[in-house]
C-alpha cells in the first residue's frame, strides 16, 4: 500500500490523500474541496466518494457560472 495519493474528480486533481496513522488526512488542491480539508477517511476510495460527492452537489452552480 501507498502512503500517499492524489484524488482525481473529472480529471482534475482534487487533494491530496496522506497516510496518518491507519487513515488517510485529505488535503484541497482545489477550493471546491475545501470542506474535506483535513478530514480522515479509511482509504483512498472514501476519500474520492466523498469528493464526488462534494463535486456533485455543487454541479449546479458550476453550469451556471460556465452559462455566464
Amino acid at each position: 500500500m501507498f502512503d500517499n495519493y492524489i484524488i482525481e474528480i473529472d480529471d482534475k486533481a482534487a487533494g491530496i490523500l496522506v497516510k496518518s496513522g491507519r487513515a488517510f488526512a485529505f488535503h484541497a488542491l482545489e477550493r471546491t474541496f475545501a470542506a474535506l480539508e483535513g478530514m480522515m477517511f479509511p482509504d483512498a476510495i472514501a476519500a474520492e466518494r466523498a469528493a464526488r460527492k462534494v463535486r456533485r452537489r455543487l454541479a449546479p452552480a458550476f453550469a451556471l457560472s460556465a452559462a455566464e
